[in-house]
């Protein structure tokens, strides 16, 4: 519904703002020198957004932005490693930005000026997003309109297919050195907080995610004396597909000694719950944040992030000859597409293949007499 609405400057001037009003999609005004031009530009608007609502009559303009991305938030990311909080945060942003519309007005182009958009603001460095940023606020979003047009049957398509992707150079391979990874230990264990030592260790031993690691669960630790093995089976993962990892020593003699902790305080009863509680809600894990910046700072370690510790477990596993495959494996990859950037530091191995190839062929071959 359309409103025009007379309006006074300090000076006495007079200018008429016109407002379209429709649910289903997000407020429009705009303010004219003559009422005339108000009205026209009130009519034409309406009638536009009426024409295009009109021709979509489905599901889609029955839902809002609002509707479909709330349920998701509450039904689908509850269900991801670690509550899905990152997600949270990229789908907190599209409810602002995106909220009013219904599905059925969110097109490819509303999509694309939402992105440019992003692209502008500013983060806590007060640098624009990288474009792995950008992508991951893009893929959120494609996701919650898969779930709503596969299980919901709101929509019918998502406007995020057609949306120009950002040419991401993720190519990071910052692993810690031998001396890195003694002194960034050392700060850990001197640390104040009594779980970052041992979920810095787990991270390095195994190649688990932060939210993996977070999200580890006693009940899902299992033991196998016959085989010698202790294994953590993780349901909540980044590709939403459940996995084992191998812990070994000294990751599982601290974390056995952390369960014996536990079990006594429980009075002989099994441990159970979150491995790293919070303090304040034993249903959330610890934030790890502060320790863990504290601790690069007391280890002199730049330019690391804590996902970096990941990137660590695939270098010293390329490097010490583990094929591509085999890497991709334990860190839970789908495809090897993503283990390639650890190939070259595999030359080591690649080599003694060489060699081995070489000697098996030829043997020694005679030295040539010179002249």
């Amino acid at each position: 519904m359309a409103a025009i609405r007379e309006r006074k400057d300090q000076n006495g001037k007079v200018s008429y703002q016109a407002q379209v009003r429709i649910q289903g999609y997000p407020p429009q005004s705009k303010t004219f020198l003559r009422k005339t031009d108000a009205k026209q530009w009130a009519i034409q608007t309406e009638t536009e957004i009426r024409t295009g609502m009109t021709i979509r009559k489905s599901l889609a303009s029955k839902h809002t932005m609002r509707q479909m991305l709330e349920r998701y938030r509450d039904t689908v990311l509850i269900d991801k490693a670690g509550g899905g909080k990152d997600h949270k945060t990229h789908i907190a942003w599209w409810i602002d930005e995106l909220g009013p519309y219904a599905l059925s007005e969110v097109t490819t182009d509303v999509v694309t000026r939402s992105i440019d958009k992003f692209k502008k603001t500013k983060t806590r460095l007060g640098t624009p997003p990288a474009p792995a940023t950008v992508m991951r606020y893009m893929m959120a979003l494609s996701h919650a309109f898969t779930v709503a047009r596969k299980q919901w049957h709101w929509c019918e398509s998502s406007p995020v297919e057609n949306v120009q992707r950002p040419k991401i150079k993720n190519e990071r391979t910052r692993y810690l050195t031998d001396q890195e990874r003694a002194d960034l230990l050392a700060a850990c264990k001197a640390s104040r907080n009594p779980d970052l030592y041992l979920v810095v260790l787990l991270a390095i031993s195994t190649g688990m995610r932060k939210g993996e690691i977070m999200g580890m669960r006693w009940q899902d630790i299992h033991e196998s004396a016959e085989q010698n093995f202790t294994r953590v089976h993780l349901t909540k993962t980044k590709n939403d597909k459940a996995r084992s990892v191998l812990i070994t020593s000294p990751a599982l003699e601290l974390l056995e000694a952390r369960r014996k902790v536990v079990v006594e305080a429980n009075k002989g009863k099994p441990a159970v719950g979150l491995i790293f509680p919070s303090s304040v809600d034993a249903e959330q894990p610890v934030d790890l944040r502060k320790p863990w910046l504290s601790a690069l700072k007391a280890a002199a370690i730049e330019e690391f992030r804590f996902h970096d510790l990941r990137h660590t477990t695939a270098s010293y596993l390329a490097m010490d000859g583990a094929s591509l495959l085999s890497i991709s494996k334990v860190l839970g990859h789908q495809t090897t597409k993503m283990t390639e950037r650890y190939s070259h530091l595999a030359t080591s191995h690649i080599d003694d293949v060489v060699r081995s190839m070489n000697a098996k062929k030829f043997g020694t071959l005679p030295k040539q007499e010179t002249t």
